[in-house]
Order: C-alpha cells, then sequence, then structure tokens
C-alpha cells in the first residue's frame, strides 16, 4: 500500500463558520509540495527517486558552513577560512546540486532544475575562486583587497542579488520556508555585495571593518535561510521514507493562481483540473 499524508486546508463560509478538510495524497503528490507545484509530464515521477532531498542537503552543507564564516564563528576569518571549504563548494554543492538538477530536469520540474542548477553553478565558482591551485586573488595586484578583484566580485554578487529575486517570485506558488529561504537570499547577495564594493574602495583600517560588518549583516540573512533550509531538508527526508511529518509544509499552490492556470502557464498547455 503507497505510503499517504494529510493536507488539512481550511474552507470558510459567508456566516462567518469554517470548516476542515483532510485530503488524504501519496508520498510522491506530497513531496511534490515543497518546489513543483504544477504536475509532471509522464510517468517518471512515479517510476524514479525524488532528486529534491539530494539538492537541497547539497546546498545546505555548505551554505550553512559558509554563513558561520562570514559571521566569523568559533575564530573563523571571513576573507580566508573560504579556501578551506573550496572542496565542499566543487563536491557537495557544485556536484551534488548539478546531479540533482539534471534529475529534476529529466522528471520534468522546470522550477527546481533551475534552481539547482544555477546555485550549485554557484557553489563550483566559488570553490574555483578559492582553490589556492588557481591563485585566481593572487592574479590581481592587491589580493583580495584589490580594486578590480573586489569590483568585480561586487557586481556578481548584483546578478546573484537579482537572480535570487526572480527565483523567489517562482516560489511563492511552492511553500513558505522556500520562499523565506530564496527571499533572505536577496539580502545576503546584497551585502556582500556592497561589503566588497566598501572593500575595493577602503583606504583605511576602519574602512575595511565597515566591509566586515556589512558581510556579518549578510551571514544573518544568510543564517535565516539555512535555517528555512533545514527545516525543508527534514520535511523531506521524513517524507522519502513515509514517516509522518509534524512539520507543516505551509503549502502556498492553493494561494496565487488556480492550478490549471498555474499549469497552462508552465507547460504551454492547458490542463484540466
Amino acid at each position: 500500500m503507497a505510503e499517504t499524508h494529510e493536507k488539512l486546508e481550511h474552507l470558510s463560509s459567508e456566516n462567518g463558520l469554517t470548516r476542515q478538510v483532510t485530503v488524504q495524497m501519496s508520498a510522491e503528490q506530497y513531496e511534490r509540495l515543497f518546489f513543483q507545484p504544477t504536475p509532471p509530464r509522464g510517468d517518471l515521477a512515479k517510476r524514479l527517486g525524488n532528486p529534491t532531498l539530494l539538492g537541497v542537503l547539497g546546498f545546505l552543507i555548505p551554505y550553512t558552513t559558509t554563513m558561520m564564516v562570514l559571521m566569523e564563528w568559533r575564530g573563523t576569518d571571513s576573507a580566508t577560512s573560504g579556501t578551506g571549504l573550496s572542496g565542499t563548494y566543487f563536491f557537495l554543492g557544485g556536484i551534488a546540486m548539478n546531479i540533482a538538477g539534471i534529475c529534476e530536469f529529466i522528471l520534468g520540474n522546470t522550477f527546481p532544475f533551475a534552481v539547482f542548477i544555477i546555485y550549485g553553478s554557484h557553489w563550483c565558482n566559488l570553490g574555483y575562486l578559492a582553490d589556492p591551485a588557481h591563485n585566481i586573488v593572487g592574479s590581481f595586484k592587491g589580493g583580495a583587497t584589490d580594486q578590480a578583484y573586489a569590483s568585480s566580485q561586487g557586481v556578481y554578487n548584483v546578478v546573484m542579488t537579482l537572480i535570487s529575486f526572480v527565483l523567489f517570485l517562482g516560489s511563492m506558488r511552492t511553500n513558505a520556508p522556500f520562499c523565506l529561504a530564496l527571499f533572505c537570499l536577496i539580502f545576503v547577495f546584497s551585502f556582500l555585495a556592497a561589503a566588497e564594493f566598501a572593500i575595493g574602495y577602503a583606504t583605511t583600517p576602519e574602512a575595511l571593518d565597515h566591509a566586515t560588518y556589512l558581510i556579518k549583516i549578510g551571514g544573518g540573512f544568510g543564517f535565516v535561510t539555512a535555517l528555512a533550509g533545514w527545516y525543508l531538508a527534514i520535511n523531506l527526508a521524513l517524507a522519502s521514507t513515509g514517516i509522518p511529518s509534524p512539520l507543516p509544509t505551509f503549502d502556498l499552490s492553493h494561494l496565487l493562481f488556480r492550478k490549471s492556470q498555474a499549469a497552462t502557464l508552465e507547460r504551454g498547455r492547458a490542463e484540466q483540473v
């Protein structure tokens, strides 16, 4: 017998009375609430595993450690400790997320495919920059504080801010924790961009201290994203093995657009409700 999960919906009547309806969902339907509210094409989702958990954990491992570095926990240094995480960026952030993204593409899940590939490639980029074998930073005269290098990282973080904003808009039909994670990522990249620009123009120790302060603020927003991500990971891990989760999913798919309308926009064809 297929594992089922319960979804509770509250319906309101004109006289102000409310009633609670319990809807039974299969494990596949329950997992689909997290990142892809529109139905899949074909039956691959029934025959293959769900790659979403791999993508989320592949993101969280390097991300959580990076946010701890940005906030300079337990003696870490935001300017140099990233070098020690280059392997994590490549193999967990880069490879694991890109594998998950390719699997989402095979299953026909457009949105998680884009999310995993974009951020997975972002981790590869960070790993390449932090890897001493490539010595990217050393090729600039002033190192990490060189204006040309710092400004290049600043504009890159500006673009990642825009990417996160676009993905945040798309996540508004998934669930609240995922929305919150992407929303806070907008501020993470915004403050990192501001910090990089400040480093490039810093001429005094006080100016560098201000840039470090901006990085810590970005790390604070990032920590909220990490908490939301681990919340999702717990729900996904339990759903993948059929264990009922006590944590609500905060499904948003019924709040914006009707399901058939969303499917038409995403799939390019009308679908029956």
